[in-house]
């Protein structure tokens, strides 16, 4: 498998936002939230801090946009739309809510409400197209005077949407990954079957590649998903004769991918992005990553087949006698997804398609099968920070973290939804 698309896990992201010596701090429960779920934490006041800087309220703002940009002759073009804006006031001077005697520190809890149906945190940037979802919570300590700016902390959030069907889908899957408990779970299978020959003359061969997947009507995000990859190649009719000349331990042409490395298993991004009137379309690589049970191969030894007709004739015994060589290998696994699920906006749609590659020597070669797929959160409920909630057969919580690049974390890269506030 492609190396560059088994990439290992990113730390989980923290749960706090704010300095010890910041007024103000954020701290949250959870990791991961879910559309139409409530984003719940506490804000913490440090009032030594919050009285010399002579901060008069505090309130805790949650918001999320859409943003798409399309740079065209050196103009760029952008649309933004609002997803999320609520607020929540937890605290003013003068309300006679202070830190308890002997202490500086009072936490204050909040509740804002996520809306349903809302599309995943996502980002991509590659010019000249720029397409983001982000989500946001941020607590403002509000000061007087024009000249004294308001302390802002503001922590990114993951979010996905609920999902129902997923949920029942992971019905399919074993909760158990040990022994041969993926042997049972109903498969799909795409093949395709090729001629090909090793230069520009001579007879062709036959190659057949087969791509089988659980049978899931879409694909949870961070659940083992068991597949099997083979691959069987058939030489062209060749005497007996010259097949006994090749040495045993030797493959011949076409040969089978001997292991794991040399299958490319990737999982492809389209993206449809609109920026007013201007529309652009592109296709990446996203991550997909093996689990951690082994990687079953098998390599039977080549098969000598002999010729439709021959049967088992004395003709069919002799050194002129012509049949193929059949060799065949195959690959079985689990992978898992972490990256944002599927979803559709006006301006932005982001469907996936899985995509093997099995390469073959000569210019060309390579057999190549496309299977869409529809990834989902499969889940629906905010996971919290201690993992008591995780749903089997879905990762530990260390493994929940939704693959996002370190832009979207980037508390000043912009594009919150609030920059006019």
């Amino acid at each position: 498998m492609n190396t560059t698309n088994l990439s290992p896990l990113v730390p989980t992201v923290a749960a706090t936002a704010g300095s010890s010596s910041s007024p103000i701090s954020i701290h949250l429960t959870r990791t991961l939230f879910v559309s139409g779920c409530a984003v719940e934490g506490e804000v913490e006041l440090n009032f030594r801090r919050i009285h010399e800087d002579n901060v008069q309220s505090v309130h805790v703002k949650l918001r999320g946009s859409a943003y798409t940009s399309i740079t065209r002759d050196r103009i760029t073009h952008m649309e933004v739309s609002s997803l999320v804006r609520s607020s929540q006031t937890i605290w003013s001077r003068g309300s006679g809510v202070y830190a308890p005697p002997g202490s500086d520190i009072l936490r204050i809890p909040f509740r804002l409400q996520l809306p349903p149906n809302l599309p995943p945190s996502f980002h991509y940037n590659i010019y000249p197209v720029e397409a983001s979802i982000k989500y946001s919570l941020t607590a403002v300590g509000v000061r007087q005077g024009f000249f004294h700016l308001n302390r802002n902390v503001r922590m990114p959030l993951a979010v996905v949407p609920k999902d129902s069907v997923g949920i029942r889908e992971l019905e399919k899957l074993p909760t158990s990954t040990s022994g041969h408990a993926y042997e049972y779970v109903p498969m799909r299978t795409l093949w395709k079957e090729d001629k090909i020959r090793r230069g520009l003359w001579g007879d062709y061969a036959t190659v057949r590649v087969e791509l089988s997947i659980a049978d899931l009507a879409v694909y949870p995000l961070f659940v083992p998903i068991p597949f099997e990859i083979r691959v069987k190649t058939v030489t062209p009719p060749i005497s007996r004769a010259k097949a006994d000349a090749y040495p045993p331990d030797k493959a011949v042409f076409p040969p089978v991918p001997t292991s794991f490395s040399m299958v490319q298993l990737k999982l492809k991004r389209k993206l449809h992005v609109r920026a007013q009137i201007y529309r652009d379309e592109s296709t990446c690589d996203v991550s997909i990553r093996t689990t951690d049970q082994p990687i079953r191969v098998e390599l039977p030894e080549k098969e000598w087949v002999v010729g439709e007709g021959a049967g088992q004739s004395e003709k069919a015994k002799t050194s002129a006698a012509k049949g193929t060589w059949v060799q065949r290998a195959t690959f079985a696994a689990t992978f898992r997804l972490d990256c944002p699920p599927s979803f559709q906006l006006d301006t932005i749609k982001c469907e996936y398609t899985l995509e093997l590659k099995i390469p073959f020597p000569g210019i060309g070669n390579g057999v190549r099968i496309r299977m869409p797929i529809i990834v989902t959160s499969g889940i629906n409920e905010p996971i919290h920070r201690d993992g008591t909630n995780v749903p089997r057969p879905m990762s530990s919580r260390d493994h929940m973290q939704l693959d996002l690049p370190p832009a979207y974390w980037d508390v000043n890269s912009g594009r919150w939804g609030d920059e006019k506030e």
